[in-house]
């Protein structure tokens, strides 16, 4: 009987070892339409704005997100984020001044082809080269994560105010939940139901991008009903408010995010499902330009759209506060951590995927 309790008992103490590695049992994927990392680590940009913005000093933007130093604006701006989610919680790359860089692979520098890179793991410049709304021909890590976790089309969600992420979340139409754009969210809720209404009664400047109140209220809903183990969750307004050279709606935009935010983690950190089970990369499809004759402006004629950053929230990594010093990471590998975190090899749906960002997933 010794015999066989020792062989046993070794089996049990390795598969407890082995399954105490790794707490992620859900993943979030949360991305900014073109939010420059200028703003996410240095906040309220004043001396831009003085150069785009007549008498801005006496701006209530200027007046509110102002201050002495970098830390102090980007606190004002995104208080929960930096105060909360990357002191205690995570860690982020990106702050070219420290030395710690994150960049797209793709050359295109526009959203289509950054989200593509996102979801894929790979850029695709000699097919995917517009904004159009064409179905993406390579599969995403949504699916792959849907395949790999056997999981109704509820319990992988993708919510975005941009109308073409319809197309490019995936290579095969339906195959879990997209609410992109103007459409409609049906709901039991009362009250989620009257949000989807008044979303097109809602006056906007665009014709293609809601506003993001709507995008953040549908996919909280959803979790709170169907409780998805992988979603995706794409804001938009900081890029279309850019392109309409509004300078002071990007921050305050910015600023509601950072609401956003405060408001998922706290229903995360209250649901047996999601607390202590998550992980979270927030993320750019792009970068824009670095002065005020381009800060609005991306594209391959814009280089320093290339520049991006990513932040990770996670049980399963150690890392906290600002990236210093560190090796580059590139969009294509967000795909890959995403999978990492839940156990699984990218690798199996696309071998040319960038890899896992180790940095994230060592213990």
């Amino acid at each position: 009987m010794k015999h066989l309790l020792a062989p046993v008992l070794f089996l049990v103490l390795f598969c407890s070892s082995i399954c105490a590695q790794r707490k992620t049992e859900n993943v979030i994927l949360i991305t900014l339409d073109g939010a420059r990392w200028q703003e996410i680590f240095g906040g309220f940009d004043s001396e831009l704005y003085k150069k785009i913005q007549k008498d801005a000093e006496k701006s209530a933007v200027y007046k509110t997100y102002d201050a002495p130093t970098a830390k102090e604006r980007r606190e004002r701006l995104m208080p929960f984020f930096w105060q909360v989610l990357m002191k205690d919680r995570g860690s982020i790359a990106g702050n070219r001044e420290l030395r710690s860089e994150v960049k797209t692979t793709n050359n295109r520098l526009f959203s289509y082809p950054g989200y593509s890179e996102i979801l894929t793991g790979e850029a695709h410049d000699d097919i995917i080269d517009s904004n159009k709304r064409i179905q993406n021909k390579f599969p995403s890590v949504l699916q792959f994560l849907q395949t790999k976790l056997k999981l109704s089309p509820l319990q992988v969600a993708s919510f975005a105010s941009w109308e073409v992420m319809n197309e490019i979340a995936t290579s095969k139409k339906d195959a879990f939940l997209i609410n992109a754009g103007f459409e409609k969210y049906p709901s039991k809720d009362a009250e989620t139901q009257n949000l989807s209404t008044m979303q097109f009664e809602t006056p906007t400047p665009w014709d293609s991008v809601r506003h993001d109140f709507y995008t953040f209220r549908f996919a909280m809903s959803h979790l709170r009903a169907f409780h998805p183990r992988v979603l995706h969750l794409g804001l938009g307004e900081t890029d279309d408010w850019a392109h309409d050279k509004r300078y002071d709606m990007v921050i305050d935009a910015l600023h509601r995010t950072d609401n956003y935010f405060k408001e998922l983690w706290q229903f995360l950190e209250m649901d047996k499902q999601y607390k202590g089970k998550t992980s979270i990369i927030i993320t750019v499809d792009h970068g824009r330009g670095a002065t005020e004759k381009d800060w609005h402006k991306h594209g391959d004629e814009t280089p320093e759209a290339r520049y991006i950053w990513m932040a990770f929230i996670s049980p399963d990594s150690k890392i906290r506060g600002e990236w210093k010093d560190a090796e580059t990471l590139y969009q294509n590998q967000i795909a890959a951590t995403l999978s990492k975190y839940l156990g699984f090899d990218y690798a199996e749906q696309n071998e040319r995927a960038g890899k896992p960002i180790a940095q994230v997933l060592a213990k």
